[in-house]
């Protein structure tokens, strides 16, 4: 996420310059970077959280035929 504050603000000054005004620019761009960043924790959470866990003694994704006998 500091990252994303980081590079956010270093194009929002960058687009803020060209369209006219530096400061709503970073401070566009850093909101936006922080934004993405817990977006994308947010995600890296719920695809480690959805991974398959292998049944015991196993090693493999669990078996509902095996399990459910």
């Amino acid at each position: 996420m500091p990252g994303g504050l980081l590079w956010g603000a270093l194009l929002g000054v960058l687009a803020g310059g060209f369209l006219g005004n530096a400061a709503m620019g970073v401070a566009v761009g850093a909101g936006l970077g922080i934004g993405v960043g817990i977006w994308l924790f947010a995600a890296a959470i719920v695809i480690a959280s959805a991974k398959e866990v292998p049944s015991p003694g196993t090693g493999r994704p669990d078996e509902p035929e095996r399990r459910d006998g």
